[in-house]
């Protein structure tokens, strides 16, 4: 029965995902939006997590602007969509067209490549990160972290589209392949600013005490990658810019222990990852609990 419902699930998405195989890129980006204003009415438990979390992220703001801002959210969820589903068709042409970096950011993106190594590159949910997973297989040697989704339909037809532009997809269960694929020079994305659950160390972000995956600091401390924040946001008329951090290699010696250097970059680029939600407010995923686990919910994690 399960299986059922699943199928039945699955094919509810790719109802809503055929559009996006044959309309123009700028249509797809309006269809998204007219999708979650559609749905906005009825979301009234999405909407509700999207104030609450604004509401500790920018305590400044009157109640008018923070609805203001959950429905500017959920106009970006519409793009987000359009993105996501968009993305196994991104080319040379389209990235030629709609792809925009600052010379600082292609600088660091182009000397990286050159440089041949192995990167760990952090990405929050933030802006249209789908684009991101798909140019990663077009502009470098890239791989991803892929989560199973639970529904095996859907995991199977969103795997294959993510792997359309040539990105290797590696499971969150094989960290050893990860620290191979790094050593053998490959840029590996990490989506870590989820909710970690009891797997993470709580770190600071926007003004409350957030769980938060070591992976990407961990693994650039095993193999010596560098370690890389992406930005992947939505422009005017379509445009998605990138713009890129460099936290550098970690220098093992400025550090008393491994747990000490992991934590340093871990609030690191959680920090830089707070300073390009304040520039692109509406287009983090406020959705999300991010901060659901809380000290003291797990004893002995710090």
């Amino acid at each position: 029965m399960k299986q059922i419902g699943y199928f039945i699930s699955f094919l509810f998405a790719y109802f809503l995902y055929l559009p996006f195989k044959f309309l123009p890129y700028r249509v797809c980006l309006a269809y998204g939006v007219g999708i979650t204003r559609f749905f906005f009415p009825f979301a009234r438990k999405h909407r509700k997590i999207a104030y609450e979390n604004i509401s500790f992220a920018f305590p400044n703001l009157n109640h008018e602007e923070k609805l203001d801002l959950v429905k500017k959210h959920f106009d970006h969820l519409g793009r987000l969509l359009a993105g996501t589903l968009y993305a196994s068709r991104l080319n040379q042409e389209w990235m030629d067209k709609y792809l925009v970096y600052e010379p600082e950011f292609l600088k660091i993106e182009q000397d990286t490549n050159k440089e041949g190594i192995g990167v760990v590159l952090v990405s929050g949910h933030l802006g249209t990160w789908e684009i991101l997973v798909q140019f990663m297989g077009l502009r470098m040697k890239g791989a991803g972290i892929y989560k199973k989704i639970r529904n095996p339909f859907v995991d199977k037809w969103v795997k294959s589209l993510r792997e359309n532009n040539g990105i290797l997809l590696v499971t969150t269960e094989e960290s050893s392949r990860v620290m191979k694929l790094l050593k053998e020079g490959y840029w590996i994305g990490f989506g870590s600013d989820q909710n970690a659950g009891k797997a993470g160390i709580f770190v600071n972000f926007f003004n409350r005490p957030a769980s938060t995956y070591q992976g990407p600091a961990l693994m650039a401390y095993l193999t010596g990658a560098k370690l890389l924040l992406y930005s992947v946001v939505c422009g005017e008329d379509g445009k998605v810019i990138v713009r890129v951090k460099d936290m550098g290699i970690i220098d093992k010696k400025k550090f008393p222990n491994r747990d000490a250097a992991v934590r340093h970059y871990t609030e690191t680029w959680t920090r830089l990852l707070e300073e390009e939600v304040k520039l692109f407010p509406e287009q983090y995923f406020w959705v999300h609990r991010r901060w659901r686990t809380k000290p003291g919910d797990f004893p002995g994690q710090v």
